[in-house]
């Protein structure tokens, strides 16, 4: 298939992208048309305060395969991107962020995909633009997920991703209520490659998360993908616990074997404190992962839909019957068209 020929489809999110909207929906339709003889872009709302929503649909009478989907409240950035996933129709995927992700490097990035990596993920060239502290705070994320948590995330991987129709369709299976598609894109288990990339700013101004956004973000992640913090509170509490046996046992000797005992105020309180920064560390982790069990087990639904309108043209080759044309091998069609 050639690469005019296969089906794109751009899903982006928008959160009060008002004074963007427009410049960005003109670059990513441009790149579309000049290089796609299929496409779509897939505009996800997710709650805007401000008037993007009647921006897009006024776009919508100015461009052809635009579809909006507006969302029935601000639910978060990564279930917007999923209902953006389940509506895309493309054999390529590409996730952008309106704010910070460049058009221009989608052929680039679907042209990796198609020669045999399934996935290709942005990533951000360097961190230089934020705070020392959030830079030690995410190296540190990293450092821990890698070597103790046993979570495959790209590092300074962004949401800016290429994805083949296989990988969608086995990511948007993953009905999870804490989504996070970086660290989705990795557990599915295609091949991927890295695609590194210095992200722009249209809103002008700083759009870095805080310090206490990241952390937040770095707990939801490790709580929502991975059990080894429990696994360390059962350590915690087997150590906790050969420590107090073992402090029995010396409180039973000195008991037996010397008459004279001086009150033992400093190791009491000693012992007192750490038992206790145990017993809340534990109950710390704990809560965290009977929150997510609790989100998880009232199984309501991901998002709900608002609206949803289209461009009066939805594909540029009316003729086309079948947008997934080469979805089974050879040697299969020949046998099905003998039959």
């Amino acid at each position: 298939m050639a690469a005019a020929d296969c089906f794109v489809s751009v899903v982006a999110p928008l959160g009060s992208d008002s004074a963007i909207v427009e410049a960005f929906v003109a670059e990513v339709m441009g790149v579309l048309r000049d290089n796609y003889a299929n496409y779509e872009l897939v505009l996800v709302d997710d709650g805007s305060g401000d008037d993007t929503a009647l921006k897009v649909a006024a776009l919508l009478n100015a461009y052809e395969c635009i579809r909006l989907i507006r969302l029935s409240r601000r639910f978060s950035l990564e279930v917007a991107i999923a209902a953006g996933l389940d509506s895309a129709i493309g054999d390529y995927v590409v996730v952008m962020l309106p704010n910070s992700d460049p058009p221009r490097l989608i052929p680039d990035m679907i042209r990796d995909s198609r020669s045999r990596h399934g996935i290709v993920f942005g990533v951000r060239a360097d961190r230089s633009d934020q705070p020392p502290l959030t830079r030690a705070a995410i190296g540190l994320f990293y450092w821990c997920a890698k070597r103790f948590l046993k979570l495959a995330i790209p590092e300074n991987a962004t949401y800016f991703l290429v994805m083949n129709r296989q990988a969608v369709n086995a990511i948007t299976r993953i009905k999870d209520k804490h989504r996070h598609l970086r660290v989705l894109s990795a557990y599915v288990g295609y091949d991927s490659k890295s695609f590194v990339y210095q992200p722009i700013n249209r809103h002008g101004g700083s759009s870095r998360r805080s310090f206490f956004e990241v952390v937040n973000l770095a707990i939801d992640i490790i709580v929502a993908n991975s059990i080894h913090p429990l696994r360390l509170v059962s350590w915690l509490g087997l150590f906790a616990g050969t420590v107090n046996a073992a402090y029995v046992c010396y409180i039973l000797g000195i008991y037996l074997f010397k008459p004279d005992v001086a009150p033992g105020w400093t190791t009491l309180s000693l012992q007192t404190a750490g038992m206790f920064f145990l017993v809340f560390l534990v109950l710390t982790i704990l809560s965290e992962y009977v929150g997510h069990i609790l989100d998880e087990l009232r199984d309501r639904p991901l998002y709900y839909i608002l609206e949803e309108k289209n461009s009066s043209v939805l594909i540029p080759d009316q003729e086309r019957r079948n947008v997934v044309r080469d979805s089974l091998p050879t040697d299969l069609v020949q046998v099905k068209s003998k039959n």
